[in-house]
């Protein structure tokens, strides 16, 4: 079953214990676990919203004419939008008939928000998780079978929009792409219709944004997507999603100048630096400071590149850093070789050593589990041997993890860094009870 965290926001003290019957009744019929705050003035309220940032309620029932002389319903419904502290909410409003309006905020002010009450309502939260419901008069004869068939009208909308709340899901987007000329003909520039995918993604209370595709979100996809005892392997997750099912790039060939040509004076000169005639050990000085505020970035870029992992943000990037160094991007590049090949040397001897300390037998005698890729912490923090699919996809997910954060998705990341894990070699998606993902 479902559960469900609810928060009353209501001042008058004979409504207050109906409301909070009528919504533990309704919403346990629809198959709900209820849970029930309260609170009946305007600072407790904002308070609470506060409070609630990272643990949002998952609905609230406001009253607008909270009895404050100078701040509202919709005061309290601003800062729960502010900390995303609720999935949705229903403004409940009796402003029309509130004879006690006037006297809480004035005449003036009290006309003013009942011209212009729905308008501030709704943009000062989301429209598709907001209602903004009438209280029928309390003289109404009917007015107790009015008032709960609003808020089984109310339940029954938060049992829609509930359902997207948690949002992973690919679309097709339309556009357009050039068709390339042949080399060396001047035709006509025409285009072609094109899709491509993108991600729809919402976590918790934020809003729904779309991401441009990349490799790991049709793994990331299919994990959320699986029951609880299903899993998946790291082999048949990069079977099912190749490296080259990624955002098209941007690539650019490589200039590699001769530091001893003209382009290097130029560029030196043009900056007030005498290059021609210097030693050859200076000049080599001039590029390293040259290079200096570019090349960690330059490098880890370029380890993407060769990955055929880099965005196209990041490959505008690279782009870009190309372009400011001019003629000094050849030399950047053969720092980037030497760098990469020093790596490299270090790993193959480090496998080495590894091999020469941890022979099979001795690992076997250990207790190491190899059977299947897998990956486990024995002993004193030991860790076993991860297969090369177990490696790419442990990368895999943390490239993911680093773009959704890019983007402004780190409570996200978060949740998939906790709730993805591996045992024996596969991979599943440890669902929370209380999260349904849209995929």
């Amino acid at each position: 079953m479902s559960s469900i965290r609810i928060l009353i926001v209501e001042d008058d003290s004979q409504l207050l214990p109906i409301l909070a019957t009528s919504y533990r009744k309704i919403f346990a019929s629809l198959g709900y676990v209820v849970t029930i705050e309260q609170t009946s003035n305007v600072a407790d309220a904002r308070q609470l919203a506060k409070a609630a940032h990272g643990k949002p309620y998952d609905f609230v029932s406001l009253d607008v004419n909270l009895g404050d002389g100078t701040l509202t319903g919709l005061n309290v419904l601003e800062t729960f939008n502010r900390f995303r502290s609720a999935w949705m909410v229903a403004l409940l409003t009796g402003v029309e008939s509130d004879a006690k309006l006037d006297a809480t905020l004035g005449r003036s002010e009290a006309e003013d928000l009942r011209k212009k009450l729905r308008r501030h309502a709704y943009a000062n939260f989301p429209a598709e998780r907001l209602m903004v419901v009438e209280k029928p008069s309390p003289n109404a004869d009917d007015a107790q079978t009015l008032l709960s068939n609003r808020l089984i009208q109310i339940a029954l909308v938060y049992d829609e929009v509930a359902r997207l709340r948690y949002v992973f899901r690919p679309i097709e987007v339309a556009g357009l792409k050039r068709v390339r000329a042949p080399k060396g003909k001047k035709v006509k520039r025409s285009f072609i219709n094109t899709t491509s995918v993108h991600w729809q993604i919402r976590f918790n209370c934020g809003e729904i944004r779309t991401l441009p595709d990349m490799a790991g979100f049709q793994t990331l996809h299919r994990l959320l997507a699986l029951d609880r005892t299903q899993s998946v392997t790291p082999e048949e997750a990069l079977m099912s999603e190749p490296k080259t099912e990624k955002a098209e790039t941007i690539k650019t060939e490589t200039v590699t100048p001769d530091c001893d040509a003209d382009p290097l004076a130029t560029y030196f000169e043009a900056k007030g630096i005498t290059w021609k005639g210097l030693p050859r050990e200076e000049q080599d000085t001039l590029i390293r400071a040259a290079l200096s505020l570019r090349i960690t970035r330059y490098v880890e870029l370029r380890e993407l590149q060769d990955d055929e992992d880099v965005s196209p943000a990041e490959g505008n990037e690279l782009d870009a850093i190309k372009k400011e160094l001019g003629p000094l991007v050849g030399a950047a590049e053969r720092a980037y070789q030497s760098i990469t090949a020093i790596s490299n040397r270090q790993k193959a001897e480090e496998e080495e050593d590894k091999d020469e300390k941890f022979g099979v037998a001795e690992m076997s005698a250990e207790g190491l589990h190899l059977e299947g890729g897998n990956y486990d912490r024995i002993g004193n923090d030991r860790r076993g041997w991860d297969s090369p699919g177990g490696q790419a996809f442990r990368a895999r997910m943390k490239r993911v993890r680093d773009c959704l954060r890019e983007n402004g998705f780190d409570d996200f990341a978060t949740h998939i860094e906790k709730s993805i894990q591996s045992a024996n070699g596969k991979w599943s998606y440890n669902q929370p009870n209380d999260i349904e993902w849209t995929t």
